[in-house]
């Protein structure tokens, strides 16, 4: 007996939610780890009033994206799973809820382009020292692997990441209790509220 019940609209949107995650997942490897677009990658370089390496923003990006659609695959495959494992009648509990990709469709397609952004915003945090990752320390952050591993785990990650991001800005903008905007004097104030 299995546990859940799809009509054709569902496989079919289980179908194109895998194939988008697929293809974010293939365009993300085949950019980071080859020459496939080599044409592209040559227009890029650092953008000179800001001193902006397109470079390193678009394997941040696109390593943040890796993440999130492998996080993605990984739970569609468990929610499949889940909602086509017969019940054994030794076991006498209740089945899971569903898979139920309608409701889900449209996270499954923004998880991959928001994990994106997030790694973007990751790199931006690290680079200005408001957030700091002890684990990088002495680390060049501007290194290909540690690119790729940190976009990589903001994507796979958001939920905690959005976490952190929060964390930043209750103590940023918490109100200080002494007069003055000293944004360090805040921070000291503020740690452990």
């Amino acid at each position: 007996m299995a546990r859940t019940l799809h009509n054709w609209t569902d496989y079919l949107l289980i179908a194109v939610i895998a194939l988008f995650e697929l293809s974010v997942t293939a365009v993300a490897l085949l950019w980071l780890f080859t020459n496939s677009f080599a044409n592209y990658k040559a227009g890029l370089g650092i953008i000179e009033p800001w001193g902006i390496n397109e470079h390193i923003t678009y394997g941040w990006f696109l390593s943040g994206a890796l993440g999130g659609a492998f996080y993605c695959l990984r739970a569609i495959y468990q929610r499949i799973g889940e909602a086509y494992t017969p019940i054994r009648e030794e076991e006498r509990k209740e089945p899971n809820l569903v898979f139920n990709p309608r409701a889900w469709a449209f996270w499954y397609l923004v998880r991959p382009l928001m994990s994106g952004v997030l790694a973007l915003i990751l790199l931006c945090l690290v680079k200005s020292d408001l957030l700091t990752v002890t684990e990088l320390a002495g680390k060049d952050i501007g290194s290909f692997y540690v690119l790729i591993a940190l976009g990589f785990l903001a994507g796979f990650g958001s939920h905690e990441l959005i976490h952190k991001i929060e964390e930043v800005i209750r103590v940023l903008f918490a109100k200080a209790t002494s007069t003055g905007s000293n944004a360090a004097k805040k921070v000291d104030e503020n740690k452990g509220k």
